[in-house]
C-alpha cells in the first residue's frame, strides 16, 4: 500500500519537474520577470537547464537597469556555488529624468545568512567614457567577501549596512582606461592604495598616493611629484565631493636649460636670472565640490632658493561648467629676487571684475635697460569688471618716482608721475597724466621744476577712433650757455585719430605764441602765429646776449608755417614803433615788415624797408630809412638814408658779420655851425655848408676810416670868441698873434679835410681852409693838422646831452 502511494506521488512530482521545465520560459515570463520589474529590472533573456548533477546551467542572461545592460553567460549555480564564464557590463549615461529628486539611502541589505559564494571568472565593464572595456575577475572566498583582480585590484565586504575594502589603481591602468586626447598622459606615473567605505550615501576614500609627472618640451624638463596622504568624501545626494590635501607634499621641478625656452633679447638673461627653478605647492586641509561648485580655502605656491616668489590664492570659489563666469578668489603674490627688491600684487576676483593694488621697489634698472637710475618705486591699483567676453570697464592707478635716471645724455632728478586709465559702459574711455621733475639736464641744457598734465579722452566703440587731448605743461628755466628761458606755460589741446592735430598757446618770458601743428607718418606740417604784442617781454632774451641792450617801447607780430619733417619754413613779421637802448645810446620808433623762408638750414629774408625815427648817439640822426635782407643766413643793410646835422647822409652797404669789407658812408649840406659848433661854451662858430665820403672798414671786428675826406659846399664862416685855448695860444706865442687874429672872423671859401679814424677812436682831420678876413682885408690859406679821440669826444657830449635824462627815466621806470 505505502509502496504504491510512494509510487503515485514520485510519479506526480516527476511529471510536475517536467512539465515546468518544457514550459520553463513561459513560467519565467509570467512569474519571475513582473517581480523583477517592480525593482526596475528588466529581463530580456535567460535559458537555463539542469545538469545531471542538478546544477542549474544557463547559458545566457540578459537584465536592464536604468539604460545599463548586463548580460551574462556560461552561468551554473547549485546551492554553494554561482559560477559565471563571463559578464559584460555596459554602462550608458543616465536620462536627466532619472536623476532628477532621487535620492539615495542608506544601505539596508537583507543579507540571507546563507547562499551560494559568487565567482566571475572575467567581468567586461563597457563605456563611452573608458578608452578600452576594463577586464576583472570577481571571486568570493568567504560569504559577502569580494576580491578583485585584473584591471584593478581590490577587496571588499559587504554588509547590511556598509561596503568597505581597499583598491588600488596605478598609471598603467589610467592610460588604458581614460579615454583623453592629452598626450601629456604618456608622461604621467600614478600609484595609489586607498581605503573605501559606502553606506549608500557617502563614498569614503582614504590612503597613500604618489604621482609623478615628467615632460619635456624641447630642452625643457619639468617634473611635477606628488607624494602623501590623501582622503576623499563623496555625498550621493548633495553630490558634495572633499578632499582632504593637506597631508600631500607637491614638488615642482624644473632645469636649468628651461631659460633657454625664453626668447632671444637683451632682457632674456636678466629674466633667466630671477626665475626660480624649484617650486613647493601648499594645498588647503579640505578642497570640496558640491553640485558643481567648487571651493578651495587656500593655495600657496612657493619659490625654494634664494630667490624668494610667495604665491597665494585665498577664498576660491567657482562653478565648473562656468568657471570665468562665477569666479570668486583672492590673490596675492610677493617677489623678492637679488635684482628685485621686493613687487607686491593683491587681487580680489570676483565673476568678471578684478580690484586689487601692486607695488613695485628697485634700487636700480637691470643692465640691460637702455638707461641707469636709482630709488624706483611703482605703485598703483586697479578695479575692472566685464573684461570676459566685453570690453573692461574700470579704472587702473599706476605712480612711479625715482631719484634719479640717466639715458641718452639726459638726467633726470626726482621724478613723480601718476597715470590714471578709466572706461564706463558707453566705453568712454580717459588717460591723465601727471608729471613732476625737479631737475633735467641734456648735454649743455638744463631744465628745472617741471610739471605737466596731459588727458586723453576717447570713445572705443565701432569705427574710427578719435581721442580728445588737453595739456597743460609749466617750466620754471631753461638753461644753456647760449640762452636762459623763464616761466614757461604752456596749454595744449589735440586730436589724435589717423594724425595728431595740435594746438599749443605759450607763454615764453611772457612772450605768447600759438603753435598749430599736424603729425602724420608722411608730413608734419606747423604754424606759429604771434599775436600783436608788446616788445619789453623780449627784454629777458636780449639781456642774455647785450646786457646794455634793453627795448623801451613797441609791438610786434608774426606768422610762421612750415613742415618739420622737410625742415622747411616760411614766416612774415612786423615790428612796429620799436624804441631801444643800447648803454647810452637811444633809437627811437622803429617799424619794419618783413618775411621770409628757412628751408635746408638756410635762412631767407626778402628785401624790407625800415623805417627808424630817431638815433642818439651825442649827435642825434633822425628819418633814417634804409633796406635790409637776409641771404643764406646772411643780414645784408643796404641803401640807408637820413638826416644828421641839419644835412644827409647815406650808406650804401653794409653786410652784418663780414669779416673784411668796406661801406661808404656820404654827407651832403651838412650844417657846419652844428658840426663843429657841438660845445655851446666853446666860443667856437662855423657856419656853412659841408659834405664829404667816409670809407669805413670793417676787418674782423676793427673799424677804421681810411682816405676820408670833407668840403665845403659854398661860403661860410668862422668866429672864435671867449675860447680859453685859443687865447691862451694868442697869449704865450704873440708872434703868431697876427696870423691866428685872422681866423677871430674869417669868411670862409673853400674847406678840405682828410679824415682817418683808427680802431682805437683816434681822429685825424688834415684841415685846409681857404677865406678872407674883411676887418685885414687879408687872403687867408690855413692848414691845420688835429687829433682827438673821437669815442671820448661822443661819450663826453652824450654824457652832456639830453639822452642822459631819457636814459635815467626808462631805467627808473623799469627798475633796472
Amino acid at each position: 500500500m505505502f509502496k504504491r502511494i510512494g509510487l503515485i506521488v514520485g510519479a506526480v512530482l516527476l511529471s510536475t519537474l517536467l512539465l515546468g521545465y518544457v514550459f520553463r520560459l513561459p513560467l519565467l515570463q509570467w512569474v519571475i520577470a513582473p517581480e523583477l520589474e517592480k525593482a526596475g529590472v528588466t529581463l530580456n533573456c535567460l535559458d537555463f537547464s539542469i545538469t545531471s548533477s542538478l546544477n542549474i546551467h544557463a547559458d545566457r542572461v540578459c537584465l536592464n537597469y536604468q539604460n545599463q545592460q548586463l548580460q551574462l553567460t556560461g552561468i551554473t549555480a547549485n546551492t554553494k556555488r554561482v559560477d559565471i564564464e563571463n559578464a559584460v557590463l555596459t554602462v550608458n549615461p543616465l536620462p536627466e529624468s532619472d536623476n532628477a529628486n532621487q535620492l539615495a539611502k542608506n544601505l539596508d541589505l537583507a543579507l540571507p545568512l546563507n547562499r551560494p559564494l559568487i565567482n566571475i571568472k572575467q567581468l567586461v565593464v563597457k563605456s563611452d567614457e573608458l578608452n578600452k572595456p576594463l577586464k576583472i575577475s570577481i571571486l568570493e572566498p568567504e560569504l559577502n567577501k569580494f576580491n578583485v583582480s585584473g584591471d584593478i585590484n581590490a577587496s571588499a565586504i559587504l554588509t547590511a549596512n556598509k561596503v568597505s575594502g581597499q583598491f588600488e589603481i596605478n598609471d598603467t591602468f589610467l592610460k588604458q582606461v581614460i579615454n583623453t586626447k592629452n598626450t601629456l598622459i604618456a608622461d604621467f606615473n600614478f600609484n595609489t592604495q586607498q581605503a573605501f567605505s559606502f553606506d549608500g550615501i557617502e563614498l569614503e576614500l582614504n590612503g597613500d598616493i604618489r604621482s609623478q609627472f615628467a615632460h619635456t618640451y624641447e630642452q625643457c624638463k619639468v617634473n611635477v611629484l606628488t607624494t602623501g596622504k590623501l582622503a576623499t568624501r563623496f555625498n550621493l545626494n548633495s553630490q558634495a565631493l572633499i578632499f582632504n590635501t593637506d597631508l600631500l607634499n607637491n614638488k615642482i621641478n624644473l632645469t636649468p636649460s628651461c631659460t633657454e625656452l625664453i626668447p632671444p633679447s637683451e632682457y632674456a638673461g636678466f629674466i633667466s636670472k630671477q626665475v626660480p627653478l624649484n617650486w613647493q605647492l601648499k594645498l588647503p586641509q579640505s578642497i570640496s565640490l558640491e553640485a558643481s561648485e567648487l571651493s578651495v580655502p587656500v593655495i600657496n605656491l612657493v619659490s625654494v632658493g634664494d630667490k624668494q616668489f610667495d604665491i597665494l590664492i585665498t577664498d576660491t570659489t567657482l562653478n565648473i561648467k562656468s568657471p570665468f563666469e562665477d569666479l570668486q578668489t583672492t590673490l596675492s603674490a610677493q617677489i623678492n629676487t637679488p635684482d628685485i627688491n621686493n613687487i607686491n600684487v593683491n587681487a580680489q576676483i570676483s565673476s568678471a571684475a578684478i580690484k586689487g593694488d601692486y607695488a613695485v621697489i628697485l634700487e636700480g634698472l637691470p643692465e640691460f635697460a637702455p638707461a641707469t637710475a636709482n630709488g624706483l618705486s611703482l605703485s598703483g591699483h586697479f578695479n575692472i569688471s566685464e573684461f570676459i567676453d566685453s570690453k573692461p570697464i574700470g579704472l587702473i592707478n599706476a605712480k612711479l618716482t625715482f631719484n634719479s635716471v640717466d639715458a641718452f645724455d639726459i638726467r633726470a632728478v626726482q621724478y613723480q608721475g601718476d597715470l590714471t586709465a578709466k572706461m564706463d559702459k558707453q566705453l568712454n574711455a580717459e588717460v591723465a597724466l601727471t608729471q613732476q621733475l625737479k631737475s633735467a639736464e641734456y648735454k649743455e641744457f638744463k631744465v628745472t621744476d617741471i610739471s605737466n598734465t596731459l588727458t586723453a579722452n576717447a570713445n572705443l566703440g565701432v569705427g574710427e577712433l578719435f581721442a580728445d587731448l588737453t595739456a597743460k605743461t609749466n617750466i620754471k628755466a631753461v638753461n644753456s650757455p647760449d640762452i636762459k628761458l623763464n616761466n614757461i606755460k604752456v596749454e595744449s589741446t589735440g586730436l589724435q585719430s589717423r594724425a595728431l592735430k595740435a594746438t599749443h598757446h605759450a607763454f615764453i618770458n611772457n612772450v605768447e605764441l600759438v603753435i598749430n601743428h599736424h603729425m602724420s607718418s608722411q608730413a608734419h606740417p606747423f604754424e606759429v602765429v604771434i599775436p600783436e604784442q608788446s616788445t619789453l617781454p623780449l627784454n629777458a632774451f636780449i639781456r642774455q646776449f647785450e646786457p646794455l641792450a634793453q627795448l623801451t617801447k613797441g609791438e610786434f607780430n608774426g606768422y610762421i608755417s612750415g613742415d618739420i619733417n622737410l625742415q622747411g619754413a616760411s614766416f612774415n613779421m612786423g615790428i612796429s614803433h620799436v624804441s631801444a637802448l643800447y648803454n647810452d645810446y637811444l633809437a627811437s620808433d622803429l617799424s619794419s615788415t618783413f618775411s621770409g623762408e628757412y628751408n635746408s638750414g638756410k635762412l631767407n629774408v626778402k628785401p624790407t624797408t625800415f623805417n627808424l625815427n630817431e638815433f642818439r648817439a651825442g649827435a642825434v640822426v633822425k628819418v633814417i630809412e634804409g633796406q635790409w635782407q637776409v641771404s643764406s643766413n646772411t643780414a645784408l643793410i643796404n641803401d640807408v638814408r637820413g638826416s644828421v646835422f641839419g644835412g644827409e647822409f647815406s650808406l650804401d652797404r653794409y653786410t652784418v658779420g663780414k669779416p673784411n669789407q668796406v661801406a661808404n658812408v656820404k654827407f651832403e649840406n651838412i650844417d657846419a655851425s652844428k658840426l663843429v659848433t657841438l660845445d655851446d661854451k666853446s666860443g667856437i662858430v662855423l657856419t656853412g655848408r659841408l659834405a664829404g665820403s667816409l670809407p669805413v672798414h670793417f676787418d674782423s671786428g676793427k673799424i677804421e676810416i681810411i682816405d676820408g675826406s670833407l668840403f665845403s659846399q659854398g661860403t661860410g664862416n668862422l668866429k672864435i670868441t671867449n675860447n680859453a685855448a685859443f687865447d691862451s695860444v694868442m697869449q704865450q706865442q704873440q708872434e703868431l698873434q697876427p696870423v691866428l687874429g685872422l681866423l677871430t672872423n674869417l669868411d670862409i671859401q673853400k674847406l678840405n679835410s682828410s679824415v682817418a679814424l683808427k680802431n682805437d677812436g683816434w681822429l685825424k682831420l688834415g684841415v685846409n681852409l681857404q677865406g678872407y678876413n674883411k676887418a685885414e682885408q687879408q687872403q687867408v690859406n690855413f692848414n691845420y693838422n688835429h687829433e682827438e679821440n673821437v669815442f671820448t669826444l661822443l661819450r663826453a657830449l652824450r654824457l652832456s646831452d639830453e639822452i642822459t635824462q631819457k636814459v635815467e627815466q626808462q631805467y627808473s621806470q623799469k627798475g633796472n
